[in-house]
């Protein structure tokens, strides 16, 4: 096997592979003992048919699946050979197979780019934490008392308005077949609070209890779910009851019932602290990622696009962001692609990051235990009952591990950094 590499670009690469026709002819060879003795041809016992028969049936399968077999090894085979560690899918181009000539073919991979960081002593970022006052531990509490609001029965109107409850059955349609989990008996929506889509609550809004409505809701092509995706959905809806939120008075009894405090007061301090623990949770974060953004600058490099591509389609995929622009509507369709072109600089960035601070970790010699990773899996699957078997499986495979192992080292890097940094507290907002 001859092997050629050509430097394409610093991440990417293409290597050219040529076999000899000895190899081929010897392949071909034995896949047809193998074909003569699975072949049943009429006419023919089994083991039995000749050479010339099994060609005239199999041959272009046969050459198909030994080429393929052939490229698969001696790709493989290649890139052990040379070190080489290919993060995206090769692109094969074959030269034409003649009798005689052996196999020639290309593969253009990309890899991961070579560097050392560099630059990363006592970066300068600033820690900035949001100050906690009294309007905002008002404003939670009032969320957490919103949060037990009870339904009360109006008796005072029946026609409903915004801000009201109403108790409602409904009973979601899509092309002429009851859509699956959109569907409830006696459930209580406040109108206005964007339970539904704006046509649902301004259908409700002047209804009666008793009456019942065909409400007709068309979802965006974008939708995270592909059943609903750019189709209309008509809810057959049925207002039972009207009412009003009845809220628990806000003393050191609601305190004892459902803040677990012996007072209001010592509920406005338990709250205090819960956000000033956040809010110190996102000054680190500021304060991580500004970091960051000063060692990326510092260390540009080659990002391979096959990576940033895949980074892209799974931030995309959980936003439930289409692949292409199908909107009829022009400012829509210009949204779309602004906030795609917005997550491709996103994904890029995120990509590159992952290399510095793996590359980084390389470098400090910061280690991943094995039992690193097995309390990292459990943790997953602690948080994920319902999915655990699925997780599971999944976390036994070596790529799995190998990407858990990955992420912790990022982790570990970045630690290093922010314990070597030197960070000074910012302008308080």
């Amino acid at each position: 096997m001859q092997v050629t590499i050509e430097d394409l670009s610093p991440v990417k690469k293409k290597i050219g592979i040529a076999l000899p026709d000895e190899d081929v002819r010897a392949e071909i060879e034995e896949a047809y003992r193998g074909l003569q003795q699975r072949a049943r041809i009429k006419g023919f016992r089994p083991g039995r048919v000749p050479r010339a028969i099994l060609e005239r049936y199999y041959g272009d399968q046969v050459r198909s699946e030994v080429i393929g077999k052939l490229i698969q090894d001696s790709y493989a085979r290649a890139l052990e050979e040379h070190q080489l560690h290919a993060v995206t899918r090769p692109e094969i181009v074959a030269d034409e197979v003649k009798p005689g000539a052996g196999l020639s073919y290309s593969a253009t991979i990309e890899i991961k780019p070579t560097f050392d960081v560099s630059d990363y002593e006592g970066i300068e970022v600033e820690r900035s934490v949001a100050p906690v006052d009294d309007a905002a531990i008002d404003a939670q509490i009032e969320r957490f008392r919103q949060s037990l609001a009870q339904f009360a029965r109006r008796e005072d109107r029946e026609v409903v308005e915004q801000g009201d409850l109403v108790e409602i059955s409904y009973t979601g349609v899509v092309e002429g077949r009851a859509l699956p989990g959109a569907s409830a008996e006696n459930r209580v929506i406040e109108v206005g609070a964007e339970t539904f889509p704006p046509p649902f609550d301004e259908r409700l809004a002047g209804m009666k209890v008793g009456d019942s409505a065909h409400i007709e809701v068309t979802y965006p092509e974008h939708h995270h779910s592909p059943e609903i995706a750019g189709k209309k959905v008509t809810f057959r809806v049925e207002v039972k009851a009207l009412g009003r939120k009845e809220l628990p008075a806000l003393d050191d009894e609601f305190a004892k019932d459902h803040g677990e405090c012996g007072s209001l007061a010592e509920l406005r301090d338990k709250v205090r602290r819960a956000l000033e623990d956040g809010a110190g949770r996102e000054a680190d974060e500021g304060m991580r990622s500004s970091l960051m953004q000063v060692l990326l600058e510092r260390n540009p490099i080659d990002v391979p696009e096959g990576l940033i591509a895949r980074r892209f389609e799974a931030m995309a995929h959980d936003l439930g962001l289409p692949e292409h622009t199908h909107e009829s509507d022009p400012e829509r369709a210009k949204q779309l692609d602004e906030l795609r072109a917005e997550l491709r600089q996103r994904a890029r960035e995120s990509v590159h990051s992952s290399l510095v601070l793996e590359r980084f970790a390389t470098q400090q010699q910061l280690e991943v235990m094995e039992e690193e990773i097995d309390e990292r899996i459990a943790r997953v699957l602690r948080s994920a009952a319902r999915e655990r078997d699925r997780l599971a499986e999944i976390y036994r495979t070596p790529e799995a591990r190998r990407d858990v192992r990955e992420r912790i080292a990022q982790e570990k890097a970045l630690d290093w950094l922010v314990a070597h940094a030197k960070v000074k507290p910012g302008a308080q907002n």
